[in-house]
């Protein structure tokens, strides 16, 4: 019951900001972010929370590693690392990461409570995956906030 009132939660939010969003990106393209930054900074920490739910696990005992999965963790967290980008602008690291690390987390313990009692919590749910998930995903979304502030934002 508890996931579904989060679930509705998280689909509220979204469909406000997108609204928000829709409407003023009609008027103004430019200022929205900066109108509106509470909102798309719980957008994208819904996000993160949202893939570190679903996204995890990447690998298990049942489900082999594949490319589909690499590429939909790579998109994620890719998009992920430039909202972060967006929202937060450079040198921002040090508070990315223990963000990203919470939220993440946050997402791991809403799948466990989403598959309780079934057996795919006894493979997915080893300390392997836990903690490797828990160290790559911040350090890769970091990284490729690094990259797209360093590269792609400080080239304009």
């Amino acid at each position: 019951m508890g996931l579904l009132v989060i679930l509705f939660v998280m689909i509220a939010v979204s469909a406000g900001f997108f609204y928000l969003l829709g409407r003023d990106t009609a008027r103004n393209r430019d200022g929205c972010l900066k109108r509106h930054p509470v909102a798309v900074k719980i957008f994208l920490w819904l996000y993160v929370v949202f893939a570190g739910c679903f996204v995890f696990p990447v690998r298990s005992e049942q489900a082999s590693l594949d490319f589909t999965k690499i590429y939909l963790l790579i998109v994620s967290y890719g998009i992920i690392g430039l909202g972060f980008a967006g929202v937060y602008g450079t040198k921002k690291e040090k508070v990315i990461y223990p963000l990203v690390l919470v939220f993440t987390a946050a997402g791991m313990a809403c799948r466990y409570l989403l598959e309780y009692g079934e057996v795919s919590n006894s493979y997915n749910f080893i300390i392997h995956n836990i903690m490797a998930y828990l160290a790559l995903i911040p350090l890769f979304t970091v990284l490729a906030y690094h990259y797209i502030v360093e590269y792609l934002v400080s080239k304009k």
